[in-house]
């Protein structure tokens, strides 16, 4: 029984599943690299909405401590020479920093660098701080404003703490010294704390330098403390540029995690404000995203096997069951069409010209089988003293 050729419908079928896969996968990736865009859009927004939001806090931090330094300042150089004591004054300060929150004190301090009133101090106790930069600063620019300096480690709270200072002038306009507000570091952490920036996102504050004023989570390392310049590539790059805002992916050197960063000039003031969402947290969605795909991807080109294999094997049935009609349509039309056949003895003459038997012909080209007899009139001819009877051997 011949085989039928699968070759060319092998190849076929086996371009057509290929083909029908490339399409397949070739869409998927499409469709997960559009996926990709949308998660990094979306959290380059949040980063820069976040910004934004915290530009406007820190600012208005400054703000509200700048205001109520001018409160105090008035009401220094207002009563100076009156008959208002210490008590007064320190009354008077309480109460603007109670007003003002985010704040560890408001002091006054004299011309030599002493610590005289303000929340905070403790009687008996003298404190200068003649030889901090924010002091010697205001003291020698009389046209200086509010001055921001760099953190600094509180002489009296032992904590970090940015000084934001005020001149004082006597009538004559000579220096009498400053009041300077005293805004907690570990306080922007706190509030920082409250955001979504996800499991490993951060937030952090900056000063022009790029030393580290504030950062959340804080860094858990050696050498990243307050005032640190421990910065990446891509931040260094956006300082020099002098832009007030951009938007980039670094990895960070605290916990070398990779982020999508968006970073502002806070406004009016000598910091940068970071916020760094991680990748590893907002594309979480897409990584499942990813898995389930290539589970489907998978499972469609298993079942594309699969089916090509059925129709394979079905075709080639098919071709047997043809080719065993064509077979029997052969001998059918062998039988049904001009036979050759002696008149005399019957002998078959086959396509070859030879004679056969006619049983032995039949035998060859049909399912027939034989047995043997004689008819009543070759008995009688045969046989002639025979009644005809009982003929069949």
């Amino acid at each position: 029984m011949a085989k039928p050729t699968p070759k060319p419908i092998l190849l076929w079928l086996g371009a057509g599943v290929l083909t029908l896969n490339l399409f397949v996968i070739l869409m998927g990736g499409i469709s997960l690299r559009q996926s990709w865009h949308n998660q990094q859009d979306r959290a380059i927004l949040t980063a820069q909405n976040l910004a934004q939001l915290l530009d406007r806090y820190v600012a208005d931090t400054f703000s509200k401590a700048d205001l109520a330094l001018w409160a105090v300042k008035d009401e220094i150089e207002r009563s100076a020479g009156g008959t208002g004591g210490p008590r007064d004054l320190d009354a008077f300060i309480r109460r603007q920093h109670e007003r003002t929150p985010g704040l560890l004190a408001i002091r006054t301090v004299n011309a030599q660098g002493i610590i005289e009133h303000g929340t905070g101090t403790k009687p008996g106790i003298s404190t200068s701080i003649a030889e901090r930069e924010h002091f010697i600063r205001t003291r020698d620019d009389p046209r200086a404003g509010s001055v921001i300096s760099k953190p600094v480690l509180g002489k009296i709270s032992g904590q970090w703490l940015i000084p934001l200072d005020l001149r004082l002038e006597r009538p004559d306009h000579g220096f009498a010294g400053i009041v300077y507000a005293a805004i907690d570091v570990d306080q922007f952490g706190k509030d920082f704390s409250a955001l979504d920036v996800g499991q490993h996102g951060s937030i952090a504050i900056r000063g022009l330098d790029l030393g580290l004023v504030s950062r959340y989570p804080a860094p858990a390392t050696v050498g990243t403390a307050v005032g640190e310049q421990i910065a990446s590539q891509e931040l260094r790059a956006f300082a020099q540029s002098g832009q007030s805002t951009g938007i980039f992916r670094a990895r960070s050197p605290f916990d070398h995690i990779q982020r999508t960063v968006a970073i502002r000039r806070v406004s009016g003031l000598p910091f940068y404000v970071r916020v760094g969402l991680a990748e590893q947290d907002y594309l979480a969605g897409w990584r499942r995203e990813v898995l389930q795909e290539l589970m489907e991807l998978f499972l469609f080109t298993c079942l594309t096997l699969a089916a090509s294999w059925v129709i394979y094997r079905a075709w080639v049935r098919q071709q047997i069951a043809h080719d065993e009609l064509e077979k029997l349509l052969a001998a059918v039309k062998t039988l049904g069409g001009m036979v050759p056949i002696c008149s005399h003895c019957k002998k078959i003459r086959d396509d070859k010209g030879y004679w056969n038997q006619i049983e032995a012909y039949l035998a060859e080209h049909t399912d027939a089988e034989f047995t043997h007899g004689i008819c009543p009139d070759c008995a009688k001819e045969v046989f002639p003293r025979s009644s005809g009877k009982h003929t069949a051997l």
